[in-house]
């Protein structure tokens, strides 16, 4: 890694002396060279505290100068309570031999970082100066001095040492205030890599990427002086005991949920209190609809209880609000609760429709894929000399369910005394299918003017034939959109399934909280927008 960190910037300083010689230097302005001298006295004060050559008497001698603004001008900087015994500790603690320089202290190697910024910073500085020639191959070979050397100390401060059976990490230096600076540091580093990258760059872009890297490192010096005026980082975890909760404050929060709750359920009462009549006439409207439906499902030949749809997705949707209720807990666990449970109740009262209509769709795809058969069985049969209702006793004889009880029922009704056009309108109203109501369509004509219906069965048996390759074919050319619609509609499922399984309960605080249901519902509602732009596009009607 450092061999290859040498060889790029070698070339880019082999880059820079080929440049053209232009004095780029002077795009930073007044207001940039102050900011320039601020951060450039708080990295000198940073490198003054850490030498430990200097006495604790000159150290607190220091003030803010008028660059560093008027609010802090001449305002005294104290020295931190706990620098002194730490730099003592740090510079008791040897770190690396470095041949003609003897074995280095953590408390130097911190000392040697910060006036290499320092050091950065003067320079840049220097070169605004218009009393001052600005040679670029030297600048440029100075300012990858100060990147090589900073490379090195990085390396040094990130290593973990051992001494005997026990590891020392310098990160924790500084009562752990050097893992931020140190992360800063790095980030300064990248900016020093940019600093001499501008010297190798188009003449046009020369002076914007070098006063953006030099003003990169003025707010990364300001931050990192921050880092180390700031507050130390917790080393233990906190007592439980400043958790804990009596007898008392938990009766209290008890009683005031169950208030809370009782307030929320007389409101609900009074409200519905007002609203009898209304409620009672949609209740009566409702169970009548309910009758249709249960009548509907026995058309279909299915015997469901519509109340088991209705209070079955209503126990799901109360479940889970549950669950995220508990999840969340308090007053916001309650609010969960009853959102997912008024939500139930919206979708339950619509669900027997919802899944009678999926019902008739997927009933009707099966009848039209055996209307053919069930065509070509007819038109035998009235070339043999049959009449039409035997030819649907026929059918309903000899092909499979589900059409073979549709005709059968046809042929009951009109055993039992029901014009067989009137059994024929009945059929069209349980099946929806397009192609089954052209054939009852043709029966009734014919009935009524004459006709040939072998002639007219062959036909409708070759359209069907036709449409269904068409079908067949669009199927093929649109199975992409679908796909798409499904992924749109099953990715985000997955993403979130998987980073729960990764993070459950960072998953589980955000999802729980208001926000979280929030943006739970808009991605719900997008994805099933996009869901149904998708599949729309990819729709051909025949």
């Amino acid at each position: 890694m450092k061999k290859t960190s040498f060889l790029i910037m070698a070339f880019i300083f082999l880059l820079g002396l080929m440049a053209p010689q232009a004095v780029f230097a002077r795009a930073l302005n007044r207001q940039d060279k102050e900011k320039i001298e601020c951060a450039k006295f708080k990295m000198y004060v940073l490198s003054s505290f850490f030498d430990v050559n200097q006495s604790w008497e000159d150290k607190s001698k220091f003030v803010y100068p008028r660059q560093c603004g008027p609010a802090l001008e001449n305002k005294k900087i104290k020295v931190p309570e706990w620098l002194p015994k730490e730099l003592e500790e740090m510079n008791n603690l040897k770190v690396v031999y470095i041949p003609k320089e003897g074995t280095l202290s953590e408390a130097t190697l911190w000392y040697r970082t910060f006036a290499n910024v320092y050091a950065y910073l003067d320079r840049a500085n220097n070169a605004l100066d218009p009393d001052q020639p600005v040679v670029m191959q030297q600048l440029s070979r100075n300012y990858v001095g100060n990147r090589i050397a900073l490379v090195s100390n990085l390396d040094r401060l990130n290593k973990e040492l051992v001494r005997g059976t026990e590891h020392y990490n310098m990160k924790d230096s500084m009562q752990g205030r050097a893992r931020a600076m140190l992360a800063t540091l790095e980030v300064i580093n990248q900016e020093f890599f940019s600093t001499v990258e501008s010297f190798a760059s188009p003449v046009k872009q020369r002076e914007d990427k070098y006063r953006k890297s030099v003003m990169a490192v003025v707010t990364l010096s300001n931050q990192l002086w921050n880092e180390f005026r700031a507050a130390p980082l917790p080393n233990k975890m906190p007592s439980a005991d400043k958790y804990k909760t009596t007898e008392g404050e938990r009766l209290f929060s008890t009683l005031l949920l169950m208030l809370g709750a009782g307030l929320i359920g007389a409101a609900v009462y009074l409200f519905l209190d007002q609203k009898r009549e209304e409620a009672l006439d949609a209740w009566n409207r409702y169970r009548e609809k309910s009758v249709a439906w249960a009548d509907d499902f026995n058309r279909q030949f299915l015997t469901i209880d519509v109340k088991y749809i209705v209070f079955g997705t209503l126990a799901a949707f109360g479940l889970f609000g549950l669950f995220m209720g508990f999840s969340a807990g308090g007053f916001t666990g309650i609010f969960l609760f009853i959102l997912f449970l008024a939500f139930g109740i919206v979708v339950s009262v619509r669900m027997p429709k919802v899944v009678l209509e999926h019902l008739k769709k997927s009933r009707g795809r099966k009848i039209n894929a055996q209307l053919m058969d069930s065509l070509i069985l007819l038109s035998n049969s009235l070339r043999s000399g049959m009449d039409i209702v035997q030819g649907f006793e026929l059918v309903a004889h000899d092909l499979q369910p589900p059409i073979s009880d549709e005709f059968g029922l046809v042929v009951k009704n009109y055993r039992l005394g029901t014009p067989f056009e009137k059994a024929l309108e009945g059929l069209d109203e349980r099946v929806d299918s397009r192609m089954l109501s052209y054939t009852i369509k043709a029966i009734v004509i014919q009935r009524q003017v004459g006709g040939n219906l072998t002639v007219i069965f062959s036909r409708l048996v070759e359209n069907i034939r036709e449409e269904s390759k068409l079908e067949e074919k669009l199927d093929a050319m649109t199975a992409q959109q679908k796909i798409q619609a499904r992924v749109v509609g099953i990715m985000p499922i997955i993403m979130l399934g998987v980073m729960f399984m990764f993070r459950p309960d960072e998953m589980l605080s955000f999802y729980c909280s208001l926000l979280g249901i929030i943006v739970l519902f808009c991605c719900a509602i997008w994805v099933g927008i996009g869901m149904m732009l998708i599949q729309k596009m990819g729709e051909v009607k025949v």
